[in-house]
């Protein structure tokens, strides 16, 4: 009689024989099960195509791509017109690099190169190799991770990184002592299996999905994103709307582009050697109806951030200059007239003028340049004054209350009207940048974390333990030897033959020692 996990087997029937017979009904027999089918063209070719993504040489080279194109954008500055380019990487004469051209860098949109097409594309394909990796590689090994898996032959357990034999001792001592390490520990049938330290098998997951989160907030923010600049002077308006300029057509606008936003007032702190410390403008942000929505002091790296929109504090100019004149025919004594300002010079090393007539223009005679006074300033502090032959005649600080006396005229300059100069961007995909460069802080400390395995089984008298861990395998070692030095020695088996016992016992002391 043959026996089996439920039981003895029961003996053949004559029914059972009779069905086994050959049909004599002239019916044909039923047709065989059709074979098992292997996985079809499209699935073989997904197969495919997923090993040909998760390969790490593809990934490398996707990296290096990126990297290359990246510092090429660091050299050259972006977002300049076409002009810029022609002038600084010219056509004609010694060529930068011997090959590098305007035409060149405008062909191969390297004056936008974080927003061509081909990086865009690059960093897909990034992100697709990740994804892949993660799906053929990472998910099937935490899979493996999370199985209990019992080994309980001596050869497989010898066969472990760290291993060991414990005489005279009990597996629930062993689980015991490893608990005590924060171990999760699973008893069954005299053999045991315990690990600690699975979430650093998820850190490596968890990078690739920062790094994915990170691309897609880039990619969000290069297709949706708006830029633009506006010089507001005190006291002036203007519609967040009319300044930003999208990055593409699936561009879509911000809540706070459908405002107003106005300026208060700006001022330079500067330090005591007459340069300036920083820049600061009282911004405030209303609806289209009045409505007060938001209001800062923004000032360089404090930016204002309403809607969706954020403008940072980058540049100022002069508009308008304030003074009273005394002696002019066209001007009434005691009233603060204001001149526009016009510039002479950019950048940092910023330079403005304004004229005032000291006679009619209507009188001057046909063809000749009207007498009057040229005015000029770098700041907000203190003009020159320069009278109609262009001879210096004197500086005044505004405010001051000091009058300069040139070509007949009485001048007390009072301030000068400035403008701010604002960068508005409104990026949508910059939550998911700092969300997945966060993650991405997180998840590669988490994958550090090493995951230890110990198995062990009840052999007689005796325990047989064995472990392994994917990183820091010294400390690994050195744990599970305290781990086994506080698992307590059992008394021996008395004597069954005299003197066995007690060589038995001498032995096992040898082991331990």
């Amino acid at each position: 009689m043959l026996w089996s996990a439920a039981g003895p087997a029961a003996a053949p029937s004559l029914a059972d024989n009779e069905a086994e017979q050959p049909s004599t009904s002239g019916r044909a027999p039923p047709p065989p099960p059709p074979a098992p089918q292997g996985p079809g063209p499209l699935r073989q070719l997904s197969r495919r195509l997923l090993k040909q993504l998760a390969n790490l040489k593809l990934a490398l080279a996707e990296l290096a791509v990126i990297g290359a194109l990246s510092a090429v954008g660091t050299v050259i500055k972006q977002g300049e017109p076409y002009a810029y380019y022609a002038e600084n990487y010219p056509e004609e004469g010694q060529k930068v690099l011997g090959f590098l051209t305007g035409r060149i860098i405008w062909a191969l949109q390297w004056d936008h190169i974080y927003t061509a097409d081909y990086f865009l594309l690059l960093l897909g394909l990034l992100g697709a190799s990740l994804a892949a990796c993660t799906y053929t590689n990472q998910l099937p090994a935490v899979k493996v991770a999370q199985r209990w898996r019992f080994k309980g032959d001596a050869t497989s357990l010898a066969r472990l990184q760290v291993s060991a034999q414990l005489p005279n001792a009990a597996l629930r001592d062993v689980a015991q002592a490893l608990v005590a390490k924060k171990y999760q520990v699973f008893v069954k049938d005299g053999q045991l299996y315990g690990f600690k330290g699975l979430a650093g098998k998820l850190g490596p997951i968890g990078v690739h999905a920062s790094m994915l989160l990170c691309m897609l907030g880039f990619a969000v923010g290069a297709l949706g994103a708006f830029n633009g600049s506006a010089m507001i002077p005190e006291g002036g308006n203007m519609v967040v709307a009319s300044a930003l300029r999208s990055a593409s057509p699936l561009a879509w606008f911000p809540s706070g582009a459908e405002t107003v936003m106005r300026c208060d007032d700006f001022r330079i702190e500067y330090r005591p050697d007459g340069s300036v410390k920083q820049f600061y403008s009282d911004i405030t942000v209303t609806d289209l109806d009045g409505k007060q929505l938001a209001a800062k002091t923004i000032s360089v790296n404090a930016p204002l951030r309403f809607g969706g929109v954020t403008a940072y504090q980058t540049d100022w100019s002069m508009s308008g200059l304030q003074l009273r004149v005394e002696g002019s025919p066209g001007v009434p004594e005691g009233v603060i007239i204001q001149l526009p300002m016009a510039s002479l010079k950019g950048g940092s090393d910023k330079l403005y003028a304004t004229f005032l007539p000291a006679e009619d223009p209507s009188q001057a005679p046909p063809g000749t340049t009207p007498r009057g006074i040229s005015i000029l300033a770098r700041d907000l502090q203190t003009v020159t004054f320069y009278d109609s032959r262009g001879e210096f005649a004197g500086v005044r600080r505004l405010g001051s209350g000091k009058a300069m006396e040139v070509e007949g005229l009485r001048i007390t300059p009072e301030a000068i009207v400035a403008s701010t100069g604002l960068e508005l961007k409104a990026d949508p995909g910059v939550p998911l940048v700092y969300a997945g460069f966060g993650g991405m802080c997180i998840t590669t400390v988490v994958s550090y974390l090493s995951h230890s395995q110990v198995w062990a089984a009840q052999a007689g008298n005796g325990v047989l333990v064995g472990g392994t861990t994917n990183r820091a395998k010294i400390f690994f070692e050195q744990e599970l030897g305290e781990i086994l030095e506080a698992v307590p020695e059992l008394p021996a088996a008395p004597e069954l033959v005299g003197g066995a016992a007690e060589q038995q016992q001498q032995q096992a002391g040898a082991t331990r020692q």
